[in-house]
C-alpha cells in the first residue's frame, strides 16, 4: 500500500513540475494560495487565448490540485491557457469553510484578468471548470453570488467568468448529505446551496452528470438545470448513462474522460469560447500518452 500511495505521490509531483505556480492569493495570518498554469509553447504570439480555470473537487475537506491537469493539458494542445487552482479546505487549511472558497474562486478569476496582457489571455473568454465541491465553486461564480465583507472593494464583474462546467457537482448542501460536515452547520450549508444563486446575465453553463450518481442524484442537476432554463440561462445538461460520480476522470474511467471532454469541446464551440479545430484528433490522443500521465 506505501508503495501505491508513493506512486501517486510522485505522479502529483511530476504533473505539478511541468506546471507555472505563481502566487495569486495571500492570507491573512499567513500562507497563500497558487494557481498551476499550463502554457502553450507559443502562448504570447497571436490572438488572446482561452482560459479554463479548474476546481478540484473534495466536498470541502480535501481533495488534490493535480485532478484535471489531463483535462488542462488537453486544452494547451487545443491552444488554449489551462490553470489549476488552489483554494482552501479543511484538509489544507483548517477550521475554513466552503463560503470561504468562494472568495478563493473569485481571486483566483480577478488575477487572471488582472494579468491578461501578461499572459496573452483573453479577458473575456475565462471559463472556469470544477468537479463534485470544485464544481459549486464554479457555478457559484457564474451565478454571481454576492461578495463577502471582506471584499467589499472589489467589482463583481471582475470575478464573473464567461463560461461554466459543472461536473458531478454538489448542488444543494443539507444535513446528512456531501460536503455538509465541512459546513459545521445549516448557516453555512445554505450560502453554499446554489438554489439561492440565480441572477440574470449569467454566462452560459454545461451541466454534465452521471444517472447513477450515488450521493448526489440526477434529479439534482435536472431541477438545476430546470430553474437555468426558467431564468433564461444559455446551458445544457448532459446526463451519463449509468454513471457514478468521478467517471469524467481520466484515471478512472479514461472512455468517459474523453466523451466528457467531447461535450466540453462542443459547449465551448457553440458559446465561442473556444472554436473546433477540424485538424485537432481529438481528446483520445492525449489521454494514451502515458509520458504525460
Amino acid at each position: 500500500m506505501k508503495k501505491g500511495f508513493q506512486w501517486v505521490n510522485d505522479r502529483e509531483k511530476l504533473l505539478l513540475g511541468r506546471a507555472h505556480r505563481v502566487v495569486y492569493k495571500t492570507l491573512e495570518g499567513g500562507g497563500e494560495l497558487a494557481l498551476h498554469f499550463y502554457l502553450p509553447k507559443d502562448f504570447r504570439e497571436g490572438s488572446p487565448r482561452t482560459t479554463l480555470l479548474f476546481f478540484h473537487g473534495g466536498a470541502w475537506d480535501r481533495g488534490s490540485v493535480v485532478q484535471f491537469a489531463p483535462q488542462a493539458l488537453y486544452y494547451v494542445e487545443r491552444g488554449a491557457i489551462g490553470v489549476l487552482a488552489e483554494y482552501r479546505h479543511a484538509a489544507s487549511h483548517p477550521g475554513s469553510r466552503p463560503s470561504q472558497s468562494y472568495q478563493d474562486g473569485r481571486a483566483a478569476v480577478r488575477y487572471l484578468r488582472q494579468q491578461a496582457g501578461e499572459l496573452n489571455l483573453d479577458p473575456a473568454r475565462i471559463v472556469v471548470v470544477g468537479g463534485a465541491a470544485g464544481g459549486n465553486i464554479a457555478g457559484a461564480l457564474a451565478l454571481g453570488a454576492p461578495l463577502s465583507k471582506a471584499e467589499a472593494s472589489f467589482k463583481p464583474a471582475e470575478s464573473r467568468p464567461d463560461g461554466a462546467i459543472l461536473l458531478s457537482t454538489i448542488f444543494e448542501v443539507v444535513k446528512g448529505g456531501l460536503g455538509y460536515p465541512a459546513c459545521g452547520g445549516a448557516p453555512e450549508a445554505k450560502l453554499v446551496s446554489l438554489s439561492r444563486y440565480h441572477e440574470s446575465a449569467c454566462p452560459p453553463m454545461l451541466v454534465v452528470h452521471g444517472n447513477a450518481d450515488r450521493l448526489v442524484p440526477v434529479e439534482e442537476a435536472t431541477a438545476f438545470a430546470a430553474r437555468l432554463g426558467r431564468k433564461k440561462v444559455p446551458h445544457r445538461l448532459v446526463e451519463f448513462e449509468g454513471r457514478d460520480r468521478d467517471f469524467f476522470n481520466l484515471n478512472v474511467d479514461p472512455v468517459s474522460y474523453e466523451a466528457v471532454l467531447a461535450e466540453i469541446d462542443q459547449f465551448l464551440d457553440e458559446h465561442g469560447l473556444l472554436k473546433h479545430d477540424p485538424s485537432h484528433e481529438g481528446p483520445h490522443v492525449i489521454s494514451r500518452r502515458e509520458s504525460d500521465f
